[in-house]
C-alpha cells in the first residue's frame, strides 16, 4: 500500500461547496498514477511506447464524509486483486483520521496494437507493492 498526498481543488467542488461525486475518481486516478510512478512505472512513458494500456472496466465509490475546497487528503492505494489480465485497486481518501471516501477500480490490461487482453505486467504489480490485505 502507498499513501499519496492530495488536496481538494476549487474545480472539484459543486455549488453546494463539496466535492462533486465524480471528482473522487479523479483523486483516485491521480493517486493511482502517482503510486505507479513511485514504484518505478511512469505511465507517460508506457503510453508513448504503445505496448500496453489498462482501461477501466469497473469503478465504484462509497462516500462517508463530505470533502470541501482546500481539504488536505491522503489517498491510500493498494492492490486488492491480481488476475491473469486484470488488477483491482482499492482506494481510501482520508482527511486526517477520517476515511471520507473508499473506492475500487478494475483495470484490464490490453496489447495496444491488437486491443486484446494481455497478461498483467509484472512491473505494475511490483510498483503497486503486491497484494495488500
Amino acid at each position: 500500500m502507498r499513501t499519496i498526498p492530495a488536496g481538494v481543488r476549487f474545480q472539484d467542488v459543486d455549488a453546494a461547496g463539496i466535492v462533486f461525486f465524480a471528482r473522487v475518481f479523479d483523486l483516485f486516478h491521480d493517486a493511482f498514477v502517482a503510486s505507479l510512478r513511485e514504484g518505478g512505472v511512469r505511465l507517460e512513458e508506457v503510453l508513448r511506447a504503445g505496448e500496453w494500456g489498462a482501461p477501466l472496466v469497473h469503478a465504484e465509490a462509497d462516500y462517508a464524509r463530505p470533502l470541501a475546497f482546500g481539504d488536505a487528503l491522503e489517498i491510500e492505494v493498494a492492490l486488492a486483486a491480481v488476475g491473469d489480465t486484470s488488477i483491482t485497486v482499492r482506494y481510501v481518501a482520508r482527511r486526517g483520521a477520517d476515511a471520507c471516501a473508499r473506492g475500487l477500480t478494475k483495470h484490464v490490461f490490453i496489447d495496444r496494437a491488437t486491443r486484446r487482453p494481455r497478461a498483467v505486467p509484472a512491473e505494475v504489480v511490483a510498483a503497486l507493492g503486491g497484494i495488500s490485505a
